[in-house]
């Protein structure tokens, strides 16, 4: 089973161009079975297509669809108000979802989680949630994941995954007193990943003290880099946490890098890879 996240910027490349064709191409070539997506806008229509993105995107891939919505945002170009949020496209049946807002926070954009239970091969069910937490800082980021974890613990005997654009970085990749870290701190937009009230970054942390695996770290090489603006050091803010999985069921993870200056997105795809038989 092949699943991946990707921030797809609100239908629309880093320059503003439309991406649906450009996602298309991405996704057909990942060759998922689960895709979380953050950033969606539906039901937006793009130039050259009549249906809404999203269901053309589900189309061309041959995947069930489901939408959650977190908030509406006004006309800020040609193309049509709607609403705005995460999505799931599935290649097994998908059995039911809900679409949870996060705790709501003065002056932040409403965040919310989308929670979808799909059927894998054989018929069992199989949760994943998506989410995407606040850019600006990481204490808003902590009252996001408290809200998250009151939805997802009803999971925690289940194997289970959360996915998605969690604007936070890893200890692991940027640890605290390190020369990354103190770049990052310095930051004009940025610091925010690092500068916690003395404390350093906590949201990846605190997924992981709940018994998530961060699985790119089992496969993939530290500082890597899953937001596409040049930055030094480069940050790893999109993830597949997974959850009371047997460690054998964890087969592979990577990120997705496309050709320089045509990317879909400013976010790369970050896909993980578990065997259906250790879950079963």
């Amino acid at each position: 089973m092949r699943v991946l996240t990707f921030n797809i910027h609100g239908w629309r490349t880093a320059d503003g161009r439309p991406n649906l064709t450009a996602v298309g191409d991405v996704l057909a070539a990942a060759g998922a079975d689960i895709i979380g997506l953050n950033e969606v806008f539906y039901p937006r229509r793009l130039d050259g297509d009549n249906r809404p993105a999203l269901e053309a995107l589900a189309a061309r891939l041959d995947m069930h669809f489901v939408f959650g919505p977190c908030i509406r945002w006004p006309a800020q170009d040609a193309l049509p108000a709607d609403a705005y949020g995460n999505a799931l496209l599935s290649r097994y049946p998908i059995l039911a979802s809900a679409a949870h807002h996060l705790t709501p926070i003065p002056g932040k954009e409403q965040r919310g989680l989308l929670e979808v239970r799909v059927a894998l091969p054989g018929g069992r069910p199989f949760t994943v949630y998506v989410t995407h937490l606040d850019h600006k800082d990481e204490e808003s980021r902590l009252v996001q994941l408290r809200a998250l974890r009151t939805w997802t613990v009803r999971d925690r005997n289940r194997p289970h995954l959360v996915v998605g654009d969690f604007n936070a970085i890893s200890i692991w990749d940027h640890a605290p007193g390190s020369a990354s870290a103190a770049r990052l701190a310095q930051h004009p937009t940025l610091g925010h990943l690092v500068n916690v009230a003395g404390k350093g970054p906590q949201v990846v942390a605190q997924m992981e003290k709940a018994g998530y695996v961060d699985v790119y770290t089992r496969f993939g090489p530290p500082q890597a880099q899953t937001f596409i603006p040049a930055v030094d050091p480069p940050i790893r803010i999109d993830y597949i946490f997974a959850a009371a999985m047997p460690p054998a069921s964890l087969l592979d993870c990577g990120i997705i890098h496309e050709q320089a200056g045509a990317e879909a997105s400013d976010h790369r795809p970050v896909w993980a890879e578990f065997d259906l038989e250790q879950l079963s």
